[in-house]
């Protein structure tokens, strides 16, 4: 019976050798497709192992599964040859910058906002002209508009204002939420006393002093702007027409200020604010983007001083921090 049962198992073994043994096609086809990947010596040591049965079935499977698991990583491999230029610029664009096919139509994501300001060459008092969320200036001379002014919004803002949604909503994927308070650009014209120093000494004087911010009409600004603490700074060129250089283009200077301030009273912790740790202040509860330039007037020392505010409260700063800055910083002006 013994004798039967080891017959019988022996058989079996035999039978499972030569059905799990692998065939010359098989094993040619595996050889062929790590030859491709590997250099000549590894893939002629793979043929001679491959080649060689197994006698044994553990050896065998160990084999196997080596030649197997070559097989299923090679062919996953990505080429990086063949992935070069399949990024959207490159579809779209050519290396100098054209578009590839005249006819396809790019969606912007910005839309720029264009106010005309009315300024006084030569001005013999001080004057503000002002202008909030793009609307016309609230004054301005008598003479033809002879400055633009702009700055871009992103697309994906709500820049009409509705009764479902609120100017600045971004309603994009992750943010759902008023993205900024208002947008200001204002003007300041001064007979003297007036030019690029101005905005040199704003950081040791007071950015909103420096920049009239208390004396526009009516409190435009919350009065804890003078209080309000400079982050940081800094200074960017523009182009600028100009009729007193050749090229017709110069330069014009900007200086870029980030302004923040706290609420005026700060509740306790147990009263209900949940910011107040019991260090003796509150977050800022307040932040103004700003840059200014000036230009000067043509005879005098007075000049023109340009400012764009770009307000937020801390949550709206949460949500769109660097949209915002964008809009700064896409400020410019130009003559007319």
């Amino acid at each position: 019976m013994m004798i039967l049962r080891l017959f019988i198992l022996a058989v079996s073994l035999g039978s499972c050798s030569a059905f799990l043994a692998p065939t010359s096609s098989a094993v040619d086809r595996v050889i062929q497709l790590q030859a491709t990947r590997q250099n000549q010596d590894d893939a002629a040591n793979v043929k001679v192992a491959a080649l060689n049965t197994p006698q044994h079935r553990r050896d065998f499977l160990r084999l196997s599964a080596a030649i197997v698991s070559s097989a299923s990583i090679f062919p996953t491999m990505a080429n990086a040859e063949d992935e070069a230029g399949t990024d959207l610029t490159s579809q779209l664009f050519n290396p100098d910058g054209s578009l590839k096919d005249p006819n396809s139509v790019v969606v912007a994501q910005e839309k720029a906002v264009n106010v005309a300001f009315s300024l006084p060459s030569s001005p013999d008092s001080v004057t503000f002209n002002l202008s909030t969320d793009g609307s016309s200036p609230s004054a301005g001379s008598d003479s033809a508009a002879n400055l633009k002014a702009s700055y871009k919004l992103p697309t994906k803002w709500n820049q009409e204002a509705t009764s479902s949604l609120p100017l600045y909503y971004d309603s994009s994927e992750g943010k759902n939420g008023k993205s900024c308070d208002r947008i200001t650009i204002y003007s300041v014209s001064a007979p003297k006393n007036l030019n690029m120093s101005t905005l040199e000494k704003a950081s040791k004087v007071g950015v909103a002093k420096s920049l009239f911010m208390s004396d526009i009409s009516n409190g435009y600004f919350d009065e804890g702007v003078l209080k309000a603490d400079l982050i940081g700074g800094r200074t960017t060129r523009k182009p600028i027409q100009s009729s007193s250089v050749p090229e017709g283009i110069d330069e014009q200077v900007y200086y870029e200020f980030d302004l923040a301030f706290a609420p005026l009273s700060c509740p306790d912790y147990m009263e209900g604010n949940k910011e107040n740790l019991g260090l003796g202040f509150c977050p800022y509860d307040n932040i103004l983007l700003v840059s200014a330039t000036v230009l000067n007037a043509d005879s005098t020392d007075g000049g023109t001083l340009m400012v764009c505010v770009v307000e937020c409260n801390k949550n709206e700063w949460k949500i769109g921090n660097t949209d915002l800055k964008r809009v700064r910083s896409s400020f410019i002006v130009d003559r007319a």
